[in-house]
Parts: structure tokens; sequence; C-alpha cells
């Protein structure tokens, strides 16, 4: 039977890098909300995940911030996220754009996902940054 977290252990496992939002506070622009909120949790989840591994555990209590920068162009919305995480390997860029690929490694799936103690992954799916894009392509189209 799985062990339940309680107290301090709950806690501790879900410290993480403080998010900045860095945005203007009379900002207003049409969105699909569902849309918005998938894909700044997708590459929220990649930034926080590059920062722990990056400076490891032990460093929670300083680790660096990540910046979430919203800015409002002339015809567009820019949603900058940034982070200290190390950045993505010089030799990986052309494939971020492509599904299914992940820098995140030992990313196997259980085939037995039916059993109780299934846990799911939080990270290492490879759709945040296509459907991003996806988005952006179609917000241009239109």
């Amino acid at each position: 039977m799985p062990r339940l977290l309680t107290g301090p252990q709950l806690l501790r496992m879900f410290k993480g890098p403080p998010v900045q939002l860095i945005c203007p506070k009379d900002l207003h622009f049409s969105y699909v909300p569902g849309h918005l909120s998938h894909i700044c949790f997708e590459l929220l989840k990649n930034s926080l995940r590059a920062v722990v591994e990056r400076y490891g555990p032990d460093r929670e209590d300083h680790f660096p911030p990540i910046k979430v920068i919203v800015v409002e162009g002339k015809e567009d919305i820019t949603v900058k996220i940034s982070d200290e995480g190390g950045g993505i390997p010089r030799s990986a860029i052309p494939l971020i754009w492509t599904y299914m690929y992940t820098t995140m490694e030992g990313q196997n799936l259980d085939q037995d996902f039916h059993a109780s103690d299934f846990r799911a992954p939080m990270a290492g799916f490879g759709y945040g940054l296509p459907l991003s894009r996806l988005v952006r392509i179609a917000s241009i189209m239109h």
C-alpha cells in the first residue's frame, strides 16, 4: 500500500522555485482560457523542473525565480517565461517544436496504468512547446 505523506513531508515535497509575474495591471485581451492556461501550465512545469534539476533539492530555499513577463504590442500579446534552468542543448533545438520530444530522461510509463498505485509523471510528454506554437500560428491566421 502506498505511504501517505503528512505534515512537513508533504510541504517539503512540493516546495519549488518562486514564480514572479510581471504584467501591466490594466491589460485586457481576448483569448481562449483553456488554451492559455494549459500552455502556461506546461511551460511553467518545464521551467520548474529545469531549475530544480539544475540546482538540486538541497538548495530549495535559494532557487532563482522563474519570471513570467506579459507585454502588450501593437498587434499582439507576448508571454515570456524565463528561468535559470540551464536551457536546452543546442543540438536539440531543431527537435523542440516536434510532438513527443522531451528533455526528460527515463520517462517510461508503466504498462499497467490501471493499477491503483499508478502515478502519472508531471513532465516528459513532449507537447508543451509544440502546443504553444500551434496556438501562436492559429492566432496569426485569424
